[in-house]
C-alpha cells in the first residue's frame, strides 16, 4: 500500500518539514534574542532574583507532578476497564467520556469557578490540580484505550488460567506493555500543566501560591513594562519543557502511534 518515496517526493517532503520547523523555531529565536536586549544577562538575573520566583517553581512542580500521577492512575484503570472488561453500556460510557474533547476549556471556566468556590479550594493546589486532571482525561483515555486494545487477549487469558485475578492481570500484564503510551500521557500532562496560565490567573490570588507562568506579570506595571525581563522569564519557563521533551520524545512517538495499526 505504501511504496518507497521518489527522490522528488522526498525533497518536497523535507522542504515542507523545514518550513514547518521554521514557523516554530523563528519565534523562539526572536524570543531569546529580545530577552538579551538592554541589560543582557541582567534580565535573567532580575527574574531569578525575584523573591517569589522559588515559590513559583515549587508550586508548578507540585501541581504538574500531582496532575501526572493522578491522571495516570485514573486513565490506566479506566482504559483497562473499557478495553478488556466488558460491562453493560461500556461503549456509551466511553463515548460520554470523549465528549470532553468537543468542549473548549474556556467555556468551562464559569462552572469550574463555581465548583472550586463551593469546595473552598480557592488559593489551593486542588484548584489547579483537579480541573487540569479532568480536562486531560478525554484525550488521554482515548490514547490509552487504543494502546490497551493492541494487547492480545490471549495474554490475559493465559494469566487468568495461571490464577491471576483482574487486578493481577492489570498490574503484571497490561501496565508493563503500556509503558510507552503512559509515558506519553505523562509527558503531555506535565507540559500542559506546567504551561497552564488561565487556571492560576482565575483561581489563585495569593502571590505565594502562584505558578511559574505568572512570573512575567511582575514585570508588567500599570504605566510601564520591562518587556526584556518578561521575555527572559518566558525563556526560563520554557527550559524545563524543552529538556523534558528532548529526553521523552522517543516515548512520545511510540505512544502516539499506539493503536494506529490493528
Amino acid at each position: 500500500m505504501f511504496g518507497r518515496m521518489q527522490r522528488s517526493e522526498k525533497i518536497t517532503m523535507n522542504l515542507l518539514l523545514l518550513i514547518l520547523a521554521a514557523i516554530w523555531v523563528i519565534p523562539m529565536v526572536y524570543l531569546v534574542m529580545y530577552s538579551f536586549e538592554g541589560d543582557q544577562w541582567g534580565n535573567y538575573q532580575a527574574v531569578v532574583s525575584l523573591d517569589l520566583f522559588p515559590h513559583f517553581l515549587i508550586n508548578s512542580f507540585i501541581v504538574s507532578t500531582s496532575v501526572v500521577l493522578l491522571l495516570l492512575i485514573v486513565v490506566s484503570l479506566a482504559a483497562f476497564g473499557f478495553s478488556k472488561l466488558r460491562f453493560p453500556g461500556d461503549s456509551s460510557v466511553f463515548a460520554i467520556c470523549l465528549i470532553g474533547l468537543m468542549i473548549p476549556p474556556v467555556a468551562m471556566l464559569v462552572p469550574l469557578f463555581q465548583t472550586i468556590k463551593s469546595f473552598h479550594w480557592m488559593n489551593t493546589y486542588l484548584s489547579l490540580i483537579g480541573p487540569e486532571v479532568a480536562m486531560s482525561i478525554p484525550f488521554s483515555l482515548l490514547l490509552a484505550r487504543n494502546a490497551f486494545d493492541e494487547v492480545p487477549g490471549e495474554l490475559l487469558e493465559a494469566a487468568e488460567i495461571d490464577g491471576s485475578n483482574a487486578w493481577g492481570r492489570f498490574v503484571h500484564v497490561m501496565l508493563p506493555l503500556a509503558i510507552p503510551v503512559l509515558t506519553t500521557i505523562g509527558i503531555l500532562a506535565f507540559l500542559n500543566s506546567w504551561n497552564q496560565y488561565v487556571l492560576p490567573l482565575v483561581f489563585i490570588s495569593k502571590e505565594t501560591m502562584l505558578t511559574v507562568t505568572m512570573a512575567p506579570k511582575f514585570f508588567i506595571k500599570e504605566y510601564t513594562s520591562d518587556y526584556h525581563k518578561v521575555f527572559a522569564a518566558l525563556v526560563l519557563i520554557t527550559i524545563p519543557v524543552v529538556i523534558l521533551y528532548i529526553f521523552g520524545q522517543k516515548y512520545m512517538q511510540r505512544g502516539l502511534t499506539s493503536g494506529a495499526i490493528k
